[in-house]
């Protein structure tokens, strides 16, 4: 239980706090039950961009996963290589891409959008690129910004 003022308590078994590491690193604090969080340090937030891409069916994916981009260290955040992850939420359900169509959704963290200095044809060519050598087969429809 935790009062949060004269006339009213919450009572759960959990909570889900759907906000920033700060804000609930601050607030979970205030808890005298959680004394132990006011050792946590301060951590920095970063900052994430997606680009979405709609597309004539078929997805490169069957599978209704989020793709991490496992390449290693100097091939992740960078200029060459923006893409952090990548899913196709028309493949989690239908009814997110007409039909016929696909949805891509690219996350990239601030550090490679700061790379690309606000030129968004810049980093729509390297994503592009990136996502070429992931999905070869798919590659010259990727490449191709009329079918992607």
């Amino acid at each position: 239980n935790r009062e949060r003022d004269e006339q009213r308590h919450i009572s759960a078994k959990s909570v889900v706090i759907a906000t920033d590491y700060s804000v609930a690193r601050n607030f979970l604090q205030e808890i005298p039950e959680l004394d132990s969080l006011k050792s946590l340090p301060k951590l920095s937030q970063r900052s994430v961009a997606c680009i979405y891409y709609a597309f004539q069916s078929p997805a490169p994916l069957e599978e209704p996963i989020l793709l991490l981009n496992g390449e290693g260290h100097e091939r992740r955040n960078t200029k060459e290589f923006p893409v952090n992850n990548i899913c196709f939420p028309s493949i989690v359900h239908r009814s997110y891409a007409p039909d016929g169509y696909e949805l891509c959704c690219v996350s990239l963290l601030e550090n490679a959008i700061a790379e690309h200095d606000g030129n968004q044809t810049s980093l729509d060519k390297a994503v592009r690129k990136q996502l070429s050598t992931w999905f070869p087969d798919f590659a010259s429809a990727i490449s191709d910004d009329s079918k992607w």
